[in-house]
Protein backbone atom coordinates (compact mmCIF):
# COMPACT_ATOMS: atom_id res chain seq x y z
CA UNK A 1 0.00 0.00 0.00
CA UNK A 2 1.54 3.92 -0.74
CA UNK A 3 -0.74 6.49 -0.23
CA UNK A 4 0.79 10.00 -0.37
CA UNK A 5 -1.63 12.52 1.84
CA UNK A 6 -0.39 15.32 -0.64
CA UNK A 7 -1.08 13.78 -3.83
CA UNK A 8 -3.88 12.08 -3.30
CA UNK A 9 -5.54 16.06 -2.16
CA UNK A 10 -4.39 17.68 -5.67
CA UNK A 11 -6.14 14.72 -7.25
CA UNK A 12 -9.47 15.62 -5.51
CA UNK A 13 -9.20 19.04 -5.45
CA UNK A 14 -8.79 18.88 -9.19
CA UNK A 15 -11.71 15.71 -9.23
CA UNK A 16 -14.22 18.39 -8.02
CA UNK A 17 -12.80 21.84 -7.93
CA UNK A 18 -16.20 23.28 -6.92
CA UNK A 19 -16.33 21.63 -3.71
CA UNK A 20 -12.58 22.61 -3.06
CA UNK A 21 -12.96 25.68 -3.20
CA UNK A 22 -15.57 26.27 -1.11
CA UNK A 23 -13.53 23.74 1.26
CA UNK A 24 -10.58 26.19 0.53
CA UNK A 25 -13.17 28.70 2.09
CA UNK A 26 -13.51 27.42 5.32
CA UNK A 27 -9.65 26.65 5.63
CA UNK A 28 -8.89 30.83 5.50
CA UNK A 29 -11.11 31.79 7.87
CA UNK A 30 -8.12 32.10 10.36
CA UNK A 31 -7.40 31.66 13.76
CA UNK A 32 -9.43 34.50 15.21
CA UNK A 33 -12.40 32.47 13.76
CA UNK A 34 -11.50 29.79 15.05
CA UNK A 35 -11.15 30.80 18.79
CA UNK A 36 -14.68 32.60 18.35
CA UNK A 37 -16.44 29.51 17.59
CA UNK A 38 -14.87 27.55 20.14
CA UNK A 39 -15.76 30.45 22.77
CA UNK A 40 -19.07 30.51 22.23
CA UNK A 41 -20.04 26.50 20.57
CA UNK A 42 -21.73 27.88 17.69
CA UNK A 43 -21.07 28.88 13.51
CA UNK A 44 -21.81 32.30 12.93
CA UNK A 45 -25.27 32.18 10.42
CA UNK A 46 -23.13 34.20 7.74
CA UNK A 47 -21.03 31.28 7.24
CA UNK A 48 -24.69 29.09 5.54
CA UNK A 49 -24.60 30.68 2.12
CA UNK A 50 -26.74 28.44 0.12
CA UNK A 51 -23.84 26.90 -1.73
CA UNK A 52 -21.75 26.69 1.63
CA UNK A 53 -24.77 24.78 3.23
CA UNK A 54 -25.62 22.33 0.32
CA UNK A 55 -21.58 21.32 -0.10
CA UNK A 56 -21.71 20.40 4.03
CA UNK A 57 -24.65 18.59 3.63
CA UNK A 58 -23.67 16.52 1.51
CA UNK A 59 -19.64 16.22 2.33
CA UNK A 60 -20.25 12.83 4.09
CA UNK A 61 -23.23 11.36 2.24
CA UNK A 62 -22.33 8.14 -0.12
CA UNK A 63 -21.48 9.40 -3.66
CA UNK A 64 -24.59 6.96 -5.25
CA UNK A 65 -26.87 8.98 -3.08
CA UNK A 66 -25.92 12.64 -3.52
CA UNK A 67 -22.07 12.92 -1.80
CA UNK A 68 -19.43 14.40 -2.94
CA UNK A 69 -16.47 12.25 -4.71
CA UNK A 70 -14.28 13.95 -2.42
CA UNK A 71 -15.75 11.65 0.62
CA UNK A 72 -15.81 8.43 -1.69
CA UNK A 73 -13.77 6.17 -0.35
CA UNK A 74 -12.36 5.76 3.30
CA UNK A 75 -8.85 6.84 2.17
CA UNK A 76 -10.30 9.98 0.39
CA UNK A 77 -11.96 10.52 3.54
CA UNK A 78 -9.20 10.30 6.06
CA UNK A 79 -6.59 12.61 3.41
CA UNK A 80 -9.91 15.12 3.92
CA UNK A 81 -10.27 15.38 7.48
CA UNK A 82 -6.68 15.34 8.25
CA UNK A 83 -6.63 18.37 6.69
CA UNK A 84 -9.59 19.92 7.62
CA UNK A 85 -8.20 18.57 11.63
CA UNK A 86 -4.98 20.33 11.14
CA UNK A 87 -7.79 23.80 10.80
CA UNK A 88 -9.61 23.00 13.68
CA UNK A 89 -10.91 19.56 14.67
CA UNK A 90 -13.82 21.06 16.46
CA UNK A 91 -15.05 22.70 13.75
CA UNK A 92 -14.64 19.33 11.52
CA UNK A 93 -17.02 17.47 13.76
CA UNK A 94 -19.49 20.26 14.10
CA UNK A 95 -20.17 20.39 10.35
CA UNK A 96 -23.74 19.90 9.09
CA UNK A 97 -24.43 16.89 7.79
CA UNK A 98 -25.58 13.47 8.63
CA UNK A 99 -22.16 12.71 10.89
CA UNK A 100 -22.38 9.66 12.21
CA UNK A 101 -25.54 9.00 11.66
CA UNK A 102 -24.80 7.95 7.93
CA UNK A 103 -23.37 4.92 8.64
CA UNK A 104 -25.88 2.89 10.44
CA UNK A 105 -28.72 4.23 7.94
CA UNK A 106 -26.01 2.91 4.83
CA UNK A 107 -25.36 -0.42 6.38
CA UNK A 108 -28.83 -1.12 7.78
CA UNK A 109 -31.42 0.38 5.86
CA UNK A 110 -33.39 -0.38 2.96
CA UNK A 111 -33.05 0.91 -0.22
CA UNK A 112 -36.20 3.17 0.61
CA UNK A 113 -35.04 4.44 4.19
CA UNK A 114 -32.04 5.34 2.59
CA UNK A 115 -32.95 7.73 -0.20
CA UNK A 116 -35.30 8.94 2.18
CA UNK A 117 -32.89 9.66 4.57
CA UNK A 118 -30.09 10.90 2.58
CA UNK A 119 -32.54 12.89 0.66
CA UNK A 120 -33.17 15.29 3.36
CA UNK A 121 -29.61 16.49 3.23
CA UNK A 122 -29.56 16.17 -0.67
CA UNK A 123 -32.36 18.29 -0.36
CA UNK A 124 -32.38 21.10 1.70
CA UNK A 125 -30.94 24.51 1.01
CA UNK A 126 -30.00 25.55 4.88
CA UNK A 127 -27.24 23.80 6.38
CA UNK A 128 -29.41 20.77 8.44
CA UNK A 129 -27.18 17.75 11.02
CA UNK A 130 -27.88 14.24 11.58
CA UNK A 131 -27.43 12.53 14.82
CA UNK A 132 -26.09 9.14 16.04
CA UNK A 133 -27.10 8.58 19.50
CA UNK A 134 -26.57 5.01 21.38
CA UNK A 135 -24.61 6.24 24.42
CA UNK A 136 -26.75 6.22 27.82
CA UNK A 137 -26.07 7.54 31.15
CA UNK A 138 -25.98 4.00 33.26
CA UNK A 139 -24.49 2.19 30.29
CA UNK A 140 -21.34 4.77 29.30
CA UNK A 141 -18.93 2.44 27.22
CA UNK A 142 -21.39 -0.83 27.09
CA UNK A 143 -23.29 -0.18 24.52
CA UNK A 144 -25.35 -3.61 24.65
CA UNK A 145 -26.73 -2.63 28.44
CA UNK A 146 -28.81 0.49 27.05
CA UNK A 147 -32.37 1.04 28.96
CA UNK A 148 -33.97 2.84 26.11
CA UNK A 149 -36.83 0.95 25.08
CA UNK A 150 -38.75 0.43 21.77
CA UNK A 151 -42.26 -1.24 22.61
CA UNK A 152 -44.17 -2.51 19.71
CA UNK A 153 -47.50 -0.56 19.29
CA UNK A 154 -50.04 -1.69 16.41
CA UNK A 155 -48.54 0.91 14.14
CA UNK A 156 -44.99 1.41 14.74
CA UNK A 157 -42.91 1.45 18.25
CA UNK A 158 -42.87 3.70 20.98
CA UNK A 159 -39.50 5.00 22.56
CA UNK A 160 -38.59 5.70 26.02
CA UNK A 161 -35.10 6.83 27.56
CA UNK A 162 -32.36 8.76 27.94
CA UNK A 163 -29.27 9.21 25.65
CA UNK A 164 -26.33 11.52 26.15
CA UNK A 165 -22.96 12.64 24.87
CA UNK A 166 -24.15 13.57 20.67
CA UNK A 167 -22.81 14.99 18.38
CA UNK A 168 -24.74 18.12 17.43
CA UNK A 169 -27.73 16.76 19.25
CA UNK A 170 -28.73 20.06 19.85
CA UNK A 171 -28.81 21.28 16.39
CA UNK A 172 -29.84 17.91 14.89
CA UNK A 173 -32.92 17.50 12.43
CA UNK A 174 -32.64 13.81 12.77
CA UNK A 175 -31.35 10.91 14.64
CA UNK A 176 -30.65 7.47 14.74
CA UNK A 177 -31.73 6.28 18.00
CA UNK A 178 -30.58 2.87 19.20
CA UNK A 179 -33.06 1.36 21.56
CA UNK A 180 -33.91 -2.55 22.94
CA UNK A 181 -37.22 -4.41 22.58
CA UNK A 182 -35.89 -6.35 25.41
CA UNK A 183 -32.89 -6.26 27.76
CA UNK A 184 -33.69 -10.08 28.46
CA UNK A 185 -32.89 -10.10 25.01
CA UNK A 186 -29.23 -8.45 24.85
CA UNK A 187 -27.54 -7.45 21.75
CA UNK A 188 -29.57 -8.85 19.58
CA UNK A 189 -32.77 -6.96 20.65
CA UNK A 190 -31.41 -3.83 19.47
CA UNK A 191 -33.03 -2.07 16.86
CA UNK A 192 -32.21 1.55 15.15
CA UNK A 193 -34.73 3.78 14.38
CA UNK A 194 -34.88 7.31 12.40
CA UNK A 195 -36.79 9.96 14.59
CA UNK A 196 -37.37 13.23 13.45
CA UNK A 197 -36.10 15.83 15.87
CA UNK A 198 -39.31 17.27 15.64
CA UNK A 199 -41.35 13.92 17.09
CA UNK A 200 -43.77 14.96 20.00
CA UNK A 201 -41.96 13.84 23.41
CA UNK A 202 -38.45 13.79 21.97
CA UNK A 203 -36.82 16.64 24.19
CA UNK A 204 -33.06 18.29 24.25
CA UNK A 205 -32.31 18.29 28.22
CA UNK A 206 -29.15 20.31 28.19
CA UNK A 207 -25.89 21.35 25.87
CA UNK A 208 -22.86 20.19 27.82
CA UNK A 209 -20.53 22.99 28.64
CA UNK A 210 -17.59 21.01 27.15
CA UNK A 211 -13.70 20.99 27.80
CA UNK A 212 -12.70 20.85 24.10
CA UNK A 213 -14.08 20.27 20.71
CA UNK A 214 -16.64 22.80 22.03
CA UNK A 215 -18.32 23.27 18.70
CA UNK A 216 -19.43 20.13 18.09
CA UNK A 217 -22.04 20.47 20.99
CA UNK A 218 -22.58 17.24 23.09
CA UNK A 219 -25.99 17.47 24.33
CA UNK A 220 -28.15 14.65 26.34
CA UNK A 221 -31.67 14.09 24.99
CA UNK A 222 -35.05 12.74 26.57
CA UNK A 223 -37.75 10.31 24.54
CA UNK A 224 -41.05 10.83 26.49
CA UNK A 225 -42.96 8.07 24.41
CA UNK A 226 -41.92 9.27 21.26
CA UNK A 227 -44.08 7.41 18.62
CA UNK A 228 -42.62 6.38 15.43
CA UNK A 229 -43.91 4.43 12.41
CA UNK A 230 -42.65 1.09 11.84
CA UNK A 231 -40.90 1.94 8.17
CA UNK A 232 -38.97 3.95 10.78
CA UNK A 233 -37.14 0.97 12.16
CA UNK A 234 -33.98 0.48 9.68
CA UNK A 235 -34.06 -2.85 7.93
CA UNK A 236 -37.65 -3.13 8.29
CA UNK A 237 -39.99 -2.77 5.96
CA UNK A 238 -42.59 -3.40 8.47
CA UNK A 239 -43.33 -6.94 7.78
CA UNK A 240 -42.64 -9.84 8.95
CA UNK A 241 -38.42 -10.50 8.32
CA UNK A 242 -35.52 -11.89 9.32
CA UNK A 243 -33.35 -10.78 12.59
CA UNK A 244 -32.02 -7.18 12.31
CA UNK A 245 -28.68 -7.31 14.38
CA UNK A 246 -28.42 -3.31 14.54
CA UNK A 247 -25.47 -3.71 16.97
CA UNK A 248 -23.50 -4.92 13.97
CA UNK A 249 -24.53 -2.03 12.22
CA UNK A 250 -23.31 0.20 15.45
CA UNK A 251 -20.26 -1.20 14.99
CA UNK A 252 -19.91 -0.49 11.09
CA UNK A 253 -20.97 2.78 11.68
CA UNK A 254 -17.56 2.91 14.26
CA UNK A 255 -15.34 0.98 11.73
CA UNK A 256 -16.50 3.29 8.92
CA UNK A 257 -15.73 7.05 11.32
CA UNK A 258 -12.72 5.75 13.00
CA UNK A 259 -10.02 5.84 10.79
CA UNK A 260 -11.41 9.62 9.68
CA UNK A 261 -11.39 10.37 13.16
CA UNK A 262 -7.74 9.14 13.78
CA UNK A 263 -6.94 11.09 10.91
CA UNK A 264 -8.53 14.27 11.87
CA UNK A 265 -6.83 13.80 15.54
CA UNK A 266 -3.70 13.34 13.39
CA UNK A 267 -4.12 16.72 11.58
CA UNK A 268 -4.89 18.45 14.61
CA UNK A 269 -1.04 17.19 15.43
CA UNK A 270 0.18 18.54 12.64
CA UNK A 271 -1.54 21.99 12.91
CA UNK A 272 0.15 22.97 16.93
CA UNK A 273 3.48 21.08 15.93
CA UNK A 274 3.50 23.55 12.70
CA UNK A 275 2.65 26.44 15.22
CA UNK A 276 5.54 25.40 17.82
CA UNK A 277 7.81 25.77 14.78
CA UNK A 278 6.74 28.73 14.23
CA UNK A 279 6.90 29.81 18.19
CA UNK A 280 10.54 28.89 18.22
CA UNK A 281 11.40 30.87 15.00
CA UNK A 282 10.09 34.09 16.79
CA UNK A 283 12.63 35.90 18.88
CA UNK A 284 10.24 36.71 21.18
CA UNK A 285 9.28 33.14 22.68
CA UNK A 286 10.80 33.61 25.31
CA UNK A 287 13.02 30.33 24.95
CA UNK A 288 16.74 30.91 25.01
CA UNK A 289 19.03 29.82 22.38
CA UNK A 290 19.55 26.24 23.99
CA UNK A 291 16.62 25.52 25.08
CA UNK A 292 15.46 26.36 21.07
CA UNK A 293 17.68 23.79 20.04
CA UNK A 294 16.13 21.61 22.60
CA UNK A 295 12.78 22.26 21.28
CA UNK A 296 12.95 21.75 18.27
CA UNK A 297 14.73 18.50 18.51
CA UNK A 298 11.58 17.29 21.06
CA UNK A 299 9.18 18.84 18.05
CA UNK A 300 11.05 16.44 15.42
CA UNK A 301 10.55 13.13 17.78
CA UNK A 302 7.06 13.82 17.70
CA UNK A 303 6.71 14.31 13.92
CA UNK A 304 8.30 11.14 13.61
CA UNK A 305 6.01 9.39 15.94
CA UNK A 306 3.10 11.22 13.95
CA UNK A 307 3.77 10.01 10.70
CA UNK A 308 3.80 6.42 12.36
CA UNK A 309 0.34 7.69 13.10
CA UNK A 310 -0.76 8.95 10.07
CA UNK A 311 0.33 5.91 8.35
CA UNK A 312 -1.91 3.53 10.50
CA UNK A 313 -4.74 5.84 9.43
CA UNK A 314 -4.59 5.49 6.43
CA UNK A 315 -4.01 2.04 6.37
CA UNK A 316 -7.25 1.35 8.66
CA UNK A 317 -8.71 2.94 5.68
CA UNK A 318 -7.16 1.46 3.05
CA UNK A 319 -8.23 -1.83 4.51
CA UNK A 320 -11.86 -0.51 5.13
CA UNK A 321 -11.93 0.42 1.05
CA UNK A 322 -10.51 -3.15 -0.04
CA UNK A 323 -13.42 -4.81 2.00
CA UNK A 324 -11.31 -6.32 4.72
CA UNK A 325 -12.61 -6.49 8.68
CA UNK A 326 -10.96 -3.39 9.53
CA UNK A 327 -12.27 -3.36 13.40
CA UNK A 328 -9.18 -4.02 14.34
CA UNK A 329 -7.11 -1.85 12.44
CA UNK A 330 -9.18 1.65 12.92
CA UNK A 331 -9.16 0.83 16.81
CA UNK A 332 -5.70 0.77 16.44
CA UNK A 333 -5.33 4.08 14.61
CA UNK A 334 -7.61 6.07 16.96
CA UNK A 335 -6.07 4.62 19.60
CA UNK A 336 -2.52 5.84 18.55
CA UNK A 337 -3.41 9.29 17.45
CA UNK A 338 -5.53 10.19 20.62
CA UNK A 339 -2.38 8.87 22.87
CA UNK A 340 0.38 10.69 20.79
CA UNK A 341 -2.28 14.34 20.71
CA UNK A 342 -1.73 14.08 24.82
CA UNK A 343 1.86 13.50 24.56
CA UNK A 344 2.04 16.50 22.77
CA UNK A 345 -0.15 18.29 24.52
CA UNK A 346 1.85 17.84 27.64
CA UNK A 347 5.03 18.26 25.61
CA UNK A 348 4.27 21.88 24.30
CA UNK A 349 2.92 22.81 27.98
CA UNK A 350 5.70 22.33 29.11
CA UNK A 351 8.04 24.15 26.98
CA UNK A 352 5.32 27.00 26.45
CA UNK A 353 3.97 27.40 29.91
CA UNK A 354 2.70 31.13 29.46
CA UNK A 355 0.77 29.97 26.26
CA UNK A 356 -0.77 27.03 27.90
CA UNK A 357 -2.23 29.18 30.27
CA UNK A 358 -3.68 32.14 28.23
CA UNK A 359 -7.25 31.15 27.24
CA UNK A 360 -7.69 30.67 23.35
CA UNK A 361 -4.24 30.57 22.54
CA UNK A 362 -3.29 27.71 20.09
CA UNK A 363 -1.52 25.68 22.50
CA UNK A 364 -4.27 26.04 25.44
CA UNK A 365 -7.24 24.96 22.81
CA UNK A 366 -4.94 22.03 21.44
CA UNK A 367 -4.43 20.59 25.40
CA UNK A 368 -8.43 20.57 25.69
CA UNK A 369 -9.17 19.02 22.55
CA UNK A 370 -6.90 16.41 23.20
CA UNK A 371 -8.88 15.53 26.43
CA UNK A 372 -11.51 14.96 24.61
CA UNK A 373 -10.17 13.08 21.50
CA UNK A 374 -9.51 10.28 24.11
CA UNK A 375 -13.34 10.04 24.95
CA UNK A 376 -14.67 10.50 21.54
CA UNK A 377 -16.11 7.34 19.37
CA UNK A 378 -14.99 5.09 22.40
CA UNK A 379 -12.04 5.37 25.03
CA UNK A 380 -8.74 5.32 24.80
CA UNK A 381 -8.94 2.41 27.15
CA UNK A 382 -12.27 0.66 25.27
CA UNK A 383 -9.87 0.66 22.11
CA UNK A 384 -6.80 -1.31 23.82
CA UNK A 385 -9.53 -3.37 25.36
CA UNK A 386 -10.81 -4.02 21.72
CA UNK A 387 -7.11 -4.44 20.30
CA UNK A 388 -6.22 -7.10 23.42
CA UNK A 389 -9.30 -9.18 22.57
CA UNK A 390 -8.15 -9.78 19.07
CA UNK A 391 -4.79 -11.11 20.26
CA UNK A 392 -6.04 -13.50 23.15
CA UNK A 393 -3.07 -15.33 23.31
CA UNK A 394 -0.76 -12.13 23.77
CA UNK A 395 -2.04 -11.55 27.64
CA UNK A 396 -0.69 -15.08 28.29
CA UNK A 397 2.39 -15.61 26.28
CA UNK A 398 0.89 -17.80 23.76
CA UNK A 399 1.50 -16.71 19.92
Amino acid sequence: MIVRPAALLQDMARMDPDAWRLLEELLHLGPDWVAATDRSGVFPSSLWRTDVACFYNRLNLPVEYGGTPLTGSAVRRAALFERIGAFCPGVLIGLPGPGLSMPPVLFLGTDAQKHAYFGRFTSADRPIWGAFAITEPQGGSDATAMRTTARPVADGYVISGTKCFITNGGRADSFVVFATLGRDKGRFGIRAFMVDAATPGLSVDRREDMLGLRASQLTSISFNECHVPKEHMLGHTGKRGPLVDAFTGAQGAWDYMRPALAACINGACTGILDHADALIGDADCGLARAQRAQASDEIERLRAELLSSRLLALRAAWIYDNGRPAALHASMAKAAASTLAMRIAMSLNRLFPLAALRRGDPIEKFYRDAKAFDILEGTGDMQRLMIARAFPGAAFGRP
